[in-house]
């Protein structure tokens, strides 16, 4: 795996200064809230996998965007572009699911059923690559956050290019962490000393490569994530989704699958009370989501799910309706806020995760907190 410098402490200052953090029962411990959905995007930007449980890693959900796509140019020397639906809409039309340890990517262009004829036209991608090491090694940066990723060939990439109509490249993540660039935790959960492992756990750290992402040492401090943009994980509450629902046409739904969150909370007492969440603990063990940043919101809010273009209508206009009143955050001043990045905690990775998993505010920020990454985020004081 491959190794990198930790961010400067300076970028750990600008996240510990200006909070002030209550704990225990000052933080909502009475609160009664649950998950509801958990959702997991093997490919980056294509539509998810909604599933009953997840496995926690360092970089996210076990399966977690280990893969993107990247536009190829065709020029020399060559000139691969990062592929994301804020740009290239058509990718919701792209559906994916797992099977047997086997990644099924669907194409269902606009007018085709969920079910059908359609379903013959998907590919079939091994979830775990053998031998990925001698693929045709690719650098990515996100965010001026550098990791090394791996062509996964031409078979893959003619797929989606006859679909796209350009160039595609599959790229799989291989386990190169890239380096977190803004806000990281400002303090990990205690280790209460070791615990017992989950039974799913033991039988996946057999797994070479699953393996070695389990027993990463877990007194080290360095995070870093796969092709996630800035986090590892996203959490959004089933009550803030209604709010959005209550700005759109009566008709209307706020689909939530356009927020691309890995965690979805229900019993959130009120639209938008996630903004000052610090730290969550999930089920029985108390696994811990380490929460350190706002989301900002693109025009992806507005990408009609069913065509594969941008939305008309109202509902093609979510990221203006929140304008309105949900640029909350100075670090990301013209930009509406939904949902909140994390981290695991300390002790947790290998940690099963399950819809219906209570859900205990342990950590509350008394303000919002600041979004910093260098490129990204307006200045502030």
């Amino acid at each position: 795996m491959a190794t990198y410098s930790p961010p400067a402490p300076m970028i750990l200052r600008r996240q510990a200064d200006h909070l002030s953090i209550q704990t225990g029962a000052a933080a909502g411990r009475t609160e009664t809230m649950k998950i509801s959905q958990l959702w997991i995007y093997p490919i980056k930007s294509l539509r998810g996998c909604q599933v009953p449980a997840a496995m926690l890693t360092r970089e996210g959900f076990y399966l977690d965007r280990r893969f993107m796509l990247l536009k190829d140019h065709g020029q020399s020397p060559p000139k691969l572009e990062n592929m994301a639906i804020a740009k290239f809409a058509r990718m919701c039309l792209f559906h994916t699911s797992i099977r047997d340890g086997t990644l099924i990517v669907t194409y269902r262009p606009p007018g085709s059923s969920i079910s059908g004829s359609c379903e013959a036209d998907s590919i079939e991608i091994p979830l775990d690559p053998e031998s990925y090491e001698g693929l045709r090694k690719i650098p990515v940066v996100m965010h001026g956050s550098p990791t090394t990723g791996y062509d996964m060939g031409e078979r893959y990439g003619e797929w989606l290019s006859r679909r796209f109509g350009f160039k595609v490249i599959l790229a799989f993540w291989g386990g190169n962490p890239r380096p977190v660039l803004g806000n990281l935790p400002v303090g990990k959960s205690p280790n209460l000393g070791p615990t017992p492992k989950h039974v799913v756990t033991e039988m996946l750290s057999a797994v070479p490569f699953i393996g070695a992402m389990l027993r990463q040492d877990d007194d080290d401090d360095d995070d870093g994530i796969a092709f996630n943009d800035c986090a590892p994980f996203l959490v959004i509450s089933d009550t803030s989704v209604a709010d959005v629902t209550t700005r759109l046409p009566a008709d209307v739904e706020m689909d939530l699958t356009k927020f691309r969150a890995n965690i979805v909370v229900a019993g959130s007492p009120e639209p938008y009370a996630e903004d000052y969440w610090a730290e969550l603990a999930v089920g029985d063990d108390g696994s811990h989501i380490i929460l350190t940043a706002n989301c900002a919101r693109c025009k992806s809010l507005n990408v009609d799910y069913h065509t594969g273009e941008s939305g008309t209508g109202r509902d093609g206009e979510v990221l203006k309706l929140l304008q309105s009143d949900r640029r909350v955050d100075p670090g990301m001043k013209y930009s509406p806020i939904f949902g909140r990045y994390g981290f695991v905690g300390k002790g947790d990775v290998g940690n099963v995760l399950k819809v219906g998993d209570g859900v205990v505010v342990t950590r509350r920020n008394e303000e919002r907190s600041k979004f910093y990454w260098p490129g990204i985020s307006t200045p502030w004081e």
